[in-house]
Order: structure tokens, then C-alpha cells, then sequence
């Protein structure tokens, strides 16, 4: 609200957008965090929990998970009440239901041209309506996982990147599909886990599938020489053919039927399809879990953005202009985040909000802060645009204008331009490495 001091509504499904909840209480832990909220606590309680060390000690495989499991609810509760006191604290009324575009309403601005109201239709969750009418709408409602044909997804065995929140058992060996972010990141995670994991990348070389998304060379080696000194077998080249989880038994649940640990079993076939060269090794793999995390797509299908005039692309992410305004006919609904498309990150999806807000006030805004010219780490131009002066179109189109982390352990964070990115907008540039081994003050 400040320093604008409007009302605000906060319209939240978690239910609809597959975000981790606590069916004992009803509560939605996933508030006010990142879409992957529960990787990085399951990340963080993969490096403080020994799981070797507990099996060891005669503990079962159940409470192991068990533990695991109580220790990421405990965060992203923790986290969740702190999101909900802050929300409190500053007046935001906060509904959890499910909102929809129902048209628009006629009104008028202060200056006496004609507009309209953006209208919603709020349905709560045992099953009553309401209607609310709002001078301003900011759609940030995320992403959801990319769900390629012909693979069996079951929230048991076979997962993607938001139903892995509901695995309920401890892994011994995972096979996951994807060269990005989040494979890299579950990869390590469930490694730490002690699960035997595969990565199946259709690149033939690793690094080049990490290049693509912005990293270094050099940086993008280091983490796959990392994977593989971590014992994660990473397959070439290949793409996942067939799933054969006949000897699963659909009617046990999935404690029960891995109690004789019966396998999935995945055939590999080349990228694009076609047989695997000769000497390729395994041509199958067999895991108790498979998650594919092969990229994410906007939320925005529930939305009914057509009856509001907003215009998405072919994946259906909302087109935005240079304030992050949306084509709505009321000409005041913007988006951030997620639904906007790539890069689908936490951070940018955050700076896209902010700008959004600054955007639709800036004629009323009195006690916002200007950029000081003076000061050396705020720009006006250039794709390092920061503070209130910086354009919020860099973040919706300009892939170089914020940082990225891949939170891996250990981690790797890059932010601009790679030498040969640099090379190919004809700028004369240069590297250098510094590594932390060689550093006395280093780790």
C-alpha cells in the first residue's frame, strides 16, 4: 500500500495453481513465496538432515521422509504466517479464492473521459460469489509445469514440477528429464537425499543446455563437473521413448508398492527420436520416482482474459507494454511475474510487481523517491537500469536486466552479458576468472 496508501485486495486460489498446502490446518504455506518454494526447502533440509546417517541408526525409510517432510512444512509455515502478519499489518484484505474476468463495468475517469472498471467474479471455495469492482488490477498468478504428451503423470510415481510437492515416500533412485534450473536443482537435491538420480538431457553436452538459458561457459562446466563428481549420472543426448510402470501396483499406495521397490522403467531413445548410437550404454533406466521439469507456462488459463480485452501469446502469456500494462479495454489492468513468460523467476517476477504498482499511480504518487542522478548505482539507461527511473519493459523482454541463481549446492548466480553475448552486440569485451580455491579468503 505505501506510499501510495490505496485499498488493496489480495485474491489468492493455492488450490488452482497446484502450491503446497497443509491439508491438517488448510493453510496455504506456498503465501509469499517463489513457485519453487518447496525445492528450496527441501533443499535446505537436504543439507542439515544426514539420511544415510539415519537409516544407519535403524531408523525406517517412513520416518526418515517423514522427518524430512515436517522439517519443509515447518519453513514454509514459518514463512507463510510471517507473509500473512505482514499483509495484516498493512491493511491488505487477503481472500483465498478463485478469480475470474467477467467484463467491464462503465465508469469514468477524474478528468471526465470515458473508461471502464475492470469487473471480477470471485469464487470461494465452498462454492458462494461475489462480485468486485477495482480502478486498478495486477494479474500475478505464476506459472504452471509444461506437461509434454505421452508421459503418464500419476502424483505418485510420475511427477512434474509442482506435483513433486506431493511425494510422499523417500526415493532410492529418480530420473529426471530437463537441463534448466529446476532439473539441475532437484537433481542435486535428491542426490543429497542419497537417492540415486539420472538426468536425461536431450543436448549432447550439458554445459551447451546451460549456456542457453544465460550462464557462462566456464561457470555452466563448473556445475556439470560438479553433478558428476556428485555421482549423478547425467544421460546424453536422449529423450525418454516409453514408461513401462505395469509392475506398479495402481491400487496400492505408493509406500505400499514400494515395499518390493517394483521399478519404472524408462526406455531412452535418441533426441528427436531414433535409436541411441552404437556404444551409447544403458538404454534404460529404472527408478522408483521420475519427475520432468522441462519448463513452465503462465497461469492464465482460468482467468477468462478475453472478457476483459487481454491479449496472451501462443503460450498463453499476457502481452504487456512498456509500463506492464495489459490490452485490456479498461487500460487499467497490468501483469507481473510469471504471466508475462520467461524468465519465470521469483526475483524478476518481484521487480515486475513493484514497477507494475509504480506504474499505475504515477500520477498520484507524491512521496516516492526520485533517482539520484548523483549516485553511482542508479542508471538511466542501458540494460543495468535500476531504481525508479529504470523502464519496466527490460524485465518483460530483456533477458539480461536482472540476476538469476540456480540454487544447486553448492550455488551459481550469473546477472548481464556472457563474452560472447557482449561479442554478438559488437561490444569489445574481455574475461577474466578468479577462482575461490585460489583465494586466501576464499572457502
Amino acid at each position: 500500500q505505501a506510499p501510495y496508501h490505496k485499498r488493496v485486495v489480495l485474491i489468492d486460489a493455492p488450490r488452482a495453481s497446484g502450491s503446497l498446502m497443509n491439508e491438517a490446518t488448510g493453510e496455504d504455506l506456498s503465501l509469499g513465496g517463489p513457485t519453487g518454494l518447496f525445492s528450496k526447502a527441501l533443499r535446505d533440509t537436504s543439507k542439515r538432515i544426514k539420511v544415510s546417517t539415519l537409516l544407519g541408526m535403524g531408523l525406517r525409510e517412513d520416518s526418515v521422509w517423514n522427518e524430512i517432510i515436517n522439517s519443509c512444512v515447518d519453513l514454509a509455515t514459518f514463512n507463510a504466517q510471517d507473509i500473512l502478519r505482514q499483509l495484516d499489518f498493512a491493511g491488505v484484505k487477503y481472500i483465498q479464492a478463485m478469480a475470474s474476468f467477467e467484463g467491464n463495468q462503465e465508469g469514468g475517469r477524474d478528468d471526465g473521459s470515458e473508461s471502464t472498471t475492470p469487473c471480477l467474479n470471485i469464487q470461494h471455495e465452498d462454492g458462494s460469489e461475489q462480485t468486485i469492482h477495482a480502478k486498478n488490477v495486477l494479474i500475478a498468478t505464476g506459472s504452471k509445469p509444461f506437461r509434454p504428451d505421452g508421459i503418464p503423470f500419476d502424483g505418485r510415481r510420475i511427477f512434474d514440477s509442482d506435483s513433486i510437492n506431493t511425494l510422499s515416500y523417500l526415493p532410492k533412485s529418480i530420473a529426471i528429464t530437463g537441463s534448466g534450473i529446476i532439473a539441475v536443482e532437484f537433481a542435486k537435491i535428491f542426490r543429497n537425499l542419497g537417492a540415486d538420480v539420472t538426468l536425461i538431457i536431450r543436448d549432447s553436452v550439458p554445459k551447451n543446455a546451460l549456456m542457453k538459458i544465460g550462464l557462462d561457459k566456464d561457470v555452466a562446466a563448473t556445475l556439470v563437473a560438479d553433478l558428476v563428481r556428485s555421482g549423478i549420472n547425467i544421460k546424453r543426448g536422449a529423450q525418454v521413448k516409453s514408461f513401462d510402470t505395469l509392475g506398479v501396483k495402481k491400487d496400492k499406495t505408493p509406500q505400499e508398492s514400494l515395499q518390493n521397490r517394483t521399478p519404472i522403467k524408462l526406455t531412452l531413445e535418441a533426441r528427436g527420436g531414433g535409436e541411441l548410437p552404437a556404444g551409447y550404454g544403458d538404454k534404460e533406466v529404472l527408478c522408483d520416482a521420475y519427475l520432468a521439469a522441462v519448463g513452465r507456462q503462465p497461469n492464465t488459463g482460468k482467468l477468462n482474459l478475453e472478457a476483459a480485452g487481454i491479449e496472451v501469446d501462443e503460450y498463453g502469456g499476457i502481452l504487456v507494454d512498456s509500463q506492464l500494462r495489459t490490452s485490456a479495454k479498461s487500460g487499467n489492468v497490468y501483469a507481473a511475474g510469471d504471466v508475462v513468460g520467461r524468465p519465470f523467476l521469483a526475483s524478476t517476477g518481484s521487480a515486475q510487481g513493484k514497477a507494475a504498482v509504480s506504474a499505475m499511480f504515477q500520477e498520484v504518487a507524491t512521496d516516492v523517491a526520485e533517482c539520484d542522478t548523483d549516485d553511482a548505482s542508479c542508471t538511466t539507461d542501458g540494460i543495468g537500469q535500476a531504481g525508479v527511473s529504470f523502464d519496466p519493459a527490460s524485465l518483460a523482454s530483456n533477458p539480461f536486466a536482472f540476476p538469476i541463481g540456480v540454487w544447486s549446492n553448492p550455488e551459481a548466480a550469473y546477472y548481464g552479458l556472457t563474452l560472447e553475448q557482449a561479442k554478438a552486440r559488437g561490444i569489445d569485451a574481455g574475461e577474466a576468472i578468479a577462482l575461490y580455491a585460489e583465494c586466501l579468503r576464499g572457502l
